[in-house]
């Protein structure tokens, strides 16, 4: 623990300044008050977080009604890449509507918005440092909000001071690009409707603490904190999160017994036809916070369809299928969370091996199953930001 002294300054924190573990502008709302000053929180929101949180710019204004628990209002502009007459231009895009295009609108001397213009596709900068610091700033500090002990993820953080004012902040913590290493995630990422929401999941393993980041269901990494766990230490914290913002309680109506189940679901309380107890349950949950389970065991329902479809004939798959299943889910389809994204059955089947290792070995011996899985994933986001079926 950090005893409440800023991790980066050293200073005491005096004053509470609430950090977000997964940024704000990107709709986290999970919050700490324990990780760092106002002085330094601040630094780090105008020299690291604003460059990291406007890669996602496409996506935040793309969801309306995003969750978020300042700035509530703002609405970010964008580069899209847009279509006209078969020929592709960059447009600025803003509050949903193409704001400029200026090449375009040079060539045809007219208005924008007297052009018919769709958009076609957005690009994401994803192979630079300040993506790879973003990422692992996330898992620093949901490892600092669940109470981790500082000095195992010290190594990793290094501070530049001058005199008592710190100048810069880096954190070096390795990443693995996630990529399914068994069949249940392979349907999961790329056989389920796609749905927007962040998770982090953070587990120790052998010597080593990794945190497991997911944001917007498309941008998953490993994040490697330390390789210096203790023995017998057993580390595991998940959390997830929807991003969109739920109704308003009052609105709700609970005339039949299905409606009241599926609030309950959707706001994660005990169902109840009595409608003053079901808003009062509502009102006092943390509506958009989520577990692990909520998030992943409904997509159950899609995979066997697609599977029974699509693989019924491959007897092989049938019982990797069936193996991977029991690994993730229990007997009541719950998910598993000591196993989801931790473990994973070794090439042969006869047993498991650490996830981020299994990625890593796949991508020594065959580098194109990532290239291959992270172009699916952006275009399943593509045609969900751009509204195409």
């Amino acid at each position: 623990m950090n005893d409440k002294c800023c991790v980066y300054c050293g200073k005491k924190i005096t004053q509470n300044s609430r950090e977000h573990v997964i940024h704000n502008a990107l709709g986290g709302l999970l919050e700490s008050v324990d990780i760092c000053c106002p002085e330094c929180n601040n630094y780090i929101s105008k020299h690291i977080d604003v460059d990291f949180t406007t890669i996602f710019n496409p996506i935040v204004g793309n969801i309306p009604n995003l969750a978020k628990s300042h700035n509530k209002n703002s609405v970010p502009s964008f580069n899209a890449n847009v279509l006209y007459e078969g020929k592709k231009y960059t447009a600025i895009v803003k509050g949903g509507k193409i704001v400029a295009c200026p090449e375009l609108s040079r060539a045809l001397r007219c208005d924008i918005s007297k052009i018919p213009v769709e958009v076609d596709s957005y690009n994401f900068d994803l192979n630079n440092k300040v993506f790879q610091t973003g990422i692992a700033k996330i898992a620093f500090n949901y490892a600092m909000s669940v109470g981790v002990d500082f000095n195992l993820l010290r190594d990793g953080l290094k501070v530049h001071k001058s005199g008592k004012d710190v100048t810069k902040i880096e954190y070096n913590y390795p990443l693995v690009p996630f990529c399914p290493m068994n069949t249940v995630d392979t349907l999961l990422e790329l056989g389920t409707p796609t749905e927007l929401y962040h998770s982090l999941i953070l587990f120790s393993q052998h010597n080593q603490l990794w945190c497991y980041v997911d944001l917007f269901n498309t941008f998953q990494y490993y994040v490697l904190l330390s390789d210096k766990v203790p023995e017998k230490t057993n580390i595991h914290k998940e959390y997830a999160q929807s991003l969109t913002k739920v109704p308003r309680p009052e609105d709700i109506d609970i005339s039949r017994p299905k409606d009241a189940m599926i609030y309950a679901q959707q706001y994660g309380v005990e169902p109840t036809m009595d409608k003053a107890i079901l808003i009062e349950r509502i009102r006092n949950a943390e509506m958009n916070k989520k577990s692990i389970n909520q998030v992943i065991s409904k997509k159950l329902p899609y995979l066997s369809p697609i599977h029974l479809m699509q693989y019924a004939q491959n007897q092989m798959f049938m019982g990797e299928f069936m193996r991977d299943l029991s690994l993730y889910f229990d007997n009541e389809d719950n998910v598993n969370t000591t196993n989801f994204r931790i473990w994973t059955p070794t090439p042969d089947g006869r047993a498991l091996m650490s996830y981020p290792d299994a990625i890593l070995q796949e991508i020594n011996d065959t580098p194109e199953t990532l290239k291959q899985y992270t172009y699916a994933k952006f275009n399943k986001l593509n045609t969900l930001l751009c509204k195409k079926k």
